[in-house]
């Protein structure tokens, strides 16, 4: 055996300083949909034998937890806890197919700059204007081939709150889980010395009594239980009763793949259920620090774990069910409605509903309504109205859509557009004589575009215009004749016309 020799201690700095001042920041930022990101990330976790995994320590799982109740609550914008910091990122992203912006939490440190990060600890996706308060799952991301691409299509189509992806191959790792011995430590479903248990221990204090789902989305062999291409348990080997969403959902998919083999537990179609799964354990009412080594007693219905056979994991082909499985209400009223007024126009904006696809705008001449929708369907949070009268007052109010129908209107704001008036008469006007010149000067008006100057040798007037657009606020009128007085006046001028003319100034150049 070669002998092993300790590395000097200063040694032992440079060389951390060395990698540390390298590092890279495994970003994706070429990722612009939430498929390419997530294949993305999954290209830079570490692999089966990889030994990448490193284990967190307490502090790094309760700041975790921290971050990703943060995250549910709506924050994206702060700062990380130091214990995570430069190993993780957290950031909003947008994904360009659908337009919809996310808030991240995903590991980007790789100080060795070998193209994986360096703990293989997760991703977690936050949909701020979720409509379904479901958490979609990916615990074996490259085991389970294609299940994390699965779940964030699902995710994102059926506008689930959040998506949690495990951050290594269940296998990255050779030592066994010092939770279940049957599995290594990489795994996230057997194991809680990670971060996804903490994560759902998040999730589980985030909802209390709200009703909610956490959906594992896992593959399974072709030849593993043939009978079944799809098997969905809820972490026990029990029977579904009539209400339970897993019931349900084997049923809706029936509906849209009638050939598919969807089964549930309770018939020894299969022996997948989940019994062992922590997460499932969890949720199914297990004390946190028991779910090692007690199994669930009970079912809650928040938890479903899903096996798929190779060919079954399109998230085009589970979208429709899962949305007819979980059904939204329509959206709640608009907030914060303002209305201002322009030109033959009004500006309206207001806040987003949580769930909405788009909205109705409203008008009416009487305050109260009834009100005539003028503007059907816009997806923005503002629309100008530029059908309005000047003069005539407004009243406005906007409701909000989605597939579910439309909810109730907003609050009402008013408006009454008026033409604009032009700009108040310019003050101050001096003249300084000069040598065949008088150079002007004068205070600027209030809304002006531009001046115009005029000009007489009569005092009072009538006076001829012999500049105009002029934008500053002096003006030298050369080649004019010695001896003689020149008297002026400057008007402002806008959009809406021009102003009565100033004070009058004169002077007589030499």
């Amino acid at each position: 055996m070669t002998a092993r020799h300790p590395i000097p201690f200063g040694l032992t700095f440079l060389l951390t300083l060395s990698l540390t001042a390298g590092a890279a920041e495994l970003t994706c930022p070429s990722a612009n949909t939430l498929d390419a990101l997530v294949t993305c990330v999954r290209n830079q976790m570490p692999a089966s034998g990889s030994n990448g995994f490193v284990t967190p320590n307490a502090t790094q799982q309760a700041d975790w937890r921290w971050v990703v109740g943060q995250m549910l609550v709506g924050s994206c914008n702060f700062s990380l806890p130091s214990s995570l910091a430069g190993i993780m990122q957290i950031r909003t992203f947008t994904d360009s197919g659908n337009g919809k912006s996310y808030c991240l939490l995903m590991e980007v440190q790789d100080a060795n700059n070998n193209g994986v990060v360096d703990r293989g600890w997760g991703t977690f996706l936050v949909d701020p204007n979720a409509e379904r308060e479901l958490s979609h799952q990916a615990p074996h991301p490259i085991f389970d081939s294609t299940t994390e691409n699965e779940a964030v299509g699902v995710f994102r189509d059926t506008n689930s709150r959040s998506y949690l992806m495990c951050g290594a191959h269940r296998n990255a790792n050779s030592p066994t889980s010092s939770c279940q011995s049957s599995y290594l430590i990489a795994d996230c479903s057997h194991n809680v010395a990670n971060m996804f248990q903490p994560a759902n221990q998040e999730l589980l204090a985030f909802y209390g009594s709200t009703a909610w789902n956490a959906i594992q989305w896992h593959g399974m062999a072709a030849d593993t239980c043939s009978n079944v291409e799809a098997y969905l348990t809820h972490g026990r080997d029990q029977a579904p009763v009539a209400g339970d969403k897993i019931l349900d959902l084997k049923n809706r998919m029936l509906s849209y793949h009638p050939a598919w083999k969807v089964e549930v537990p309770g018939a020894g179609a299969c022996s997948l259920n989940a019994t062992t799964n922590v997460q499932g354990r969890l949720l199914n009412g297990v004390a946190a620090g028991s779910v090692c080594n007690t199994a669930a007693t009970a079912y809650t219905g928040v938890f479903i774990h899903n096996e798929q056979d190779p060919g079954f994991r399109a998230a085009a082909d589970w979208v429709p069910a899962v949305r007819d499985t979980w059904p939204v209400g329509p959206p709640s009223a608009p907030a914060g409605l303002t209305a201002t007024p322009g030109n033959a126009q009004v500006s309206l904006g207001w806040t987003a509903s949580a769930g909405a696809t788009g909205y109705n705008v409203k008008r009416s001449t009487t305050s109260g309504g009834s009100y005539s929708t003028i503007a059907p369907g816009v997806t923005a949070t503002s629309y100008t109205d530029m059908t309005a009268a000047n003069g005539t007052t407004y009243y406005y109010v906007v409701s909000a859509l989605n597939a579910s129908g439309e909810g109730p209107n907003s609050n009402q704001a008013s408006a009454t557009p008026t033409a604009p008036a032009p700009p108040p008469a310019p003050t101050g006007l001096a003249a300084a004589a000069g040598k065949r010149k008088v150079t002007l000067s004068w205070n600027a008006a209030s809304g002006a575009a531009s001046y115009k100057v005029k000009r007489s040798t009569t005092n009072g007037g009538p006076y001829a215009t012999v500049a105009t657009g002029i934008t500053g606020t002096t003006y030298v009128n050369s080649g004019l004749q010695s001896g003689t007085t020149y008297y002026y006046v400057v008007s402002a001028v806008n959009a809406a016309g021009e102003s009565p003319n100033s004070n009058q100034a004169s002077g007589t150049p030499r």
